[in-house]
């Protein structure tokens, strides 16, 4: 007998064929997008901020955004022509000189990053920015599943769904406001590359037929540029919908978690490599699980990636930002990588990933 072929980890997600003919068994919306107040689902993160941006009228066009940022998230500020302007984030993703008085600005962005509370020092800052009338936004795609207390003094809360589970598209945008939304279908043609992309990389993840790959690669790729040149609101395809009402988060919970000790354990001796978040408090649902490459960071990523473990990079530095950034925050783009630990994947998994790293150390 051969050895078996250890899967690929890490990449999109991918969905199967079966769960796109399941009856939707509930109607309502989860609680764990209820919480966040009267929801409106889009078909993107970038479309939430979108639709925030052509129903708000802040005191100033102003906006101040944290400087460690994707930059679909600054986007729809600069297409709606804001004068953009970054505050600072240490190597934790703390928030740190907030000068947003400054500065005078009429919309706040903060985030907590990975699924930790990063952004709860930044309380009292936001509590005296609003009571200025500045509208504040919390961009929760990384903290979705941690059980953090809520923001009070968000006006809004936004996010992205798709980077948690294989869907099509996926995005909402919360408040306490009634949001009324009459947004039009998401284009087909987007949904259905999307979608079809999904199914290849399921048929390819069971099969392990090479020949699928280069399809799913580009069909990814060519959705993503779709994406990118069309920054209008759409609502949530019905396939992401029902997928999104049937999540079961408790697991997607449990194995993440179990995913990040395991790695949490193991990670800590290896040289070359440190680990951000040395603790895992009992309300965190990690994203990723990041860490610094303290020297030739794209040497380590391809080495995974020739062993087929993708570990993206959060983020590639935002054309915007050049110009806007310090040594410390240059430094966090620099090196920083994602270790995948979602619920595709168990402690083998996990273990494979620590011995290739232990390969490189």
């Amino acid at each position: 007998m051969g050895k078996m072929m250890s899967r690929e980890i890490g990449s999109e997600f991918w969905i199967s064929n079966e769960k796109m003919i399941e009856e939707q068994r509930n109607e309502d919306l989860p609680h764990w997008l209820k919480k966040y107040g009267n929801v409106v689902l889009t078909s993107s993160g970038r479309g939430a901020i979108n639709l925030i941006l052509e129903h708000v009228n802040p005191i100033i066009k102003k906006v101040l955004l944290p400087s460690y940022i994707c930059d679909s998230v600054i986007l729809p500020f600069e297409k709606a022509c804001y004068e953009i302007y970054y505050y600072g984030v240490d190597e934790y993703f703390r928030a740190i000189n907030v000068n947003a008085e400054k500065i005078e600005v009429g919309i706040f962005l903060h985030m907590g990053y990975f699924g930790f509370p990063t952004n709860r020092e930044l309380r009292d800052t936001i509590a005296k920015l609003r009571a200025n009338s500045v509208i504040i936004i919390e961009d929760v795609t990384h903290t979705l599943f941690s059980k953090h207390e809520n923001y009070i003094d968000n006006d809004f809360v936004v996010g992205s769904l798709r980077k948690w589970t294989g869907i099509p598209s996926g995005g909402f945008l919360a408040s306490s406001e009634t949001v009324n939304m009459n947004l039009p279908d998401p284009p087909s043609d987007l949904v259905n590359l999307r979608i079809s992309s999904l199914q290849q990389k399921f048929e390819y993840i069971k099969t392990r037929n090479k020949s699928l790959k280069d399809g799913y690669l580009e069909g990814f790729r060519s959705a993503e540029e779709l994406l990118d040149k069309d920054v209008n609101s759409y609502r949530i395809d019905e396939i992401s919908e029902m997928i999104i009402k049937d999540l079961d988060t408790k697991e997607l919970e449990k194995i993440r978690r179990l995913n990040y000790k395991f790695l949490l354990s193991h990670l800590k001796e290896i040289r070359g490599v440190e680990v951000i978040f040395k603790g895992l408090n009992n309300g965190v649902t990690p994203l990723f699980f990041p860490i610094y490459v303290n020297n030739n960071r794209n040497r380590l990523k391809s080495y995974l990636i020739s062993k087929e473990i993708y570990c993206p990079v959060h983020w590639p530095i935002p054309c915007q930002l050049e110009g806007h950034m310090d040594n410390r925050i240059k430094n966090i783009y620099d090196s920083i990588l994602s270790i995948p630990c979602d619920q595709r994947y168990g402690i083998d998994d996990m273990k494979r990933i620590i011995d290739v790293l232990k390969e490189l150390a």
